[in-house]
């Protein structure tokens, strides 16, 4: 259906063009049909408020947006943005007040999308990067990830380890991260949140990535719904030292553990302090077993339950 949509517009752009109508802040990318054969071209000529729609195509160009625009393509399966030889950022995105990148994938071996002093949302996209996926910083800003795939580039096709520096999302300084109905599979680290960061993570999938969620420095909010599986050392590893609510989130089948504190008796390395300084609140969270969580002996009896059948299902599949 979107698909369709989005080709019944195009076809009304092009109307109104042939009519002499103008696009209506609409700028179209790609053969046979668009005014554009570059995206960065679209990008230097759109204002405020105007549109990019991308055609099918393989587009080897690095874009820069510093305006408040959404860049759509016809599908994430079909539009597949990747920088040119020689560079490694495929979108840098800086002082836009409110930008869309939707249906698209990014793919670069350096990062994938840089967002900086920006707010907007990235929706059903594929990301793949290699030291990041995303990376976003800033004061007061805010970005949504939605319905999209991220992984790292590194991590694509193969089983190899995957250092914990190459983050799926890297959110430091003073901002507000929102990632729902996600999926974070094969990253050194699916999301990694530090300083004063603000976070809510809702009805994602952190799965085989070497650590699923670190939560550092004072970064601060909820993960509620999720799916914690087959993370090689730790699911979610708490190190922050302010609030962390966890709510009906499930963990099964992580190597290590799927919920740590940043304790030696928790981590294998035993690299990790004496005492936590961060707090924990929480409820509905269910475990396939007690090696799931560490210590064992640090949560209310209302946080968590015990499961022996999760995941079973999958591995019936």
């Amino acid at each position: 259906m979107k698909k369709l949509l989005f080709v019944l517009l195009i076809c009304f752009v092009i109307s109104s063009i042939s009519l002499g109508q103008g696009a209506a802040g609409i700028l179209v990318v790609g053969d046979p049909d668009g005014q554009y054969s570059t995206i960065q071209a679209a990008i230097d000529d759109a204002k405020a408020g105007d549109t990019v729609m991308i055609l099918p195509g393989t587009y080897r160009e690095g874009l820069t947006v510093s305006k408040e625009i959404k860049l759509i393509g016809s599908s994430r399966d079909e539009v597949i943005i990747t920088p040119e030889e020689g560079k490694d950022l495929g979108i840098f995105v800086r002082g836009a007040a409110n930008f869309s990148i939707e249906s698209i994938t990014v793919i670069s071996s350096g990062a994938a999308i840089n967002v900086s002093r920006s707010s907007g949302k990235i929706v059903d996209s594929f990301i793949a990067g290699g030291r990041f996926g995303i990376s976003f910083s800033g004061t007061g800003m805010t970005l949504e990830v939605i319905d999209s795939h991220i992984t790292c580039y590194l991590g694509m096709d193969n089983e190899d380890h995957l250092e914990t520096r190459l983050a799926g999302i890297y959110a430091y300084g003073s901002a507000t991260v929102i990632a729902e109905n996600s999926v974070f599979e094969r990253n050194g680290v699916g999301m990694s949140l530090t300083n004063d960061i603000k976070y809510q993570i809702q009805n994602c999938t952190f799965t085989g990535n070497t650590i699923g969620v670190s939560l550092g420095g004072d970064a601060t909010g909820s993960l509620v719904g999720n799916i914690v599986t087959k993370n090689v050392e730790n699911g979610i590893l708490i190190n922050s030292s302010s609030t962390t609510t966890l709510k009906d989130n499930l963990f099964y089948d992580n190597i290590w553990h799927g919920l740590d504190l940043y304790l030696n008796r928790c981590t294998e390395c035993e690299c990790g302090g004496e005492e936590f300084n961060g707090t924990v609140v929480g409820s509905g969270n269910v475990f396939k077993s007690e090696d799931e969580i560490c210590p064992i002996d640090y949560w209310d009896e209302t946080f968590y339950s015990f499961d022996e059948d999760l995941g079973k299902s999958e591995d019936e599949d």
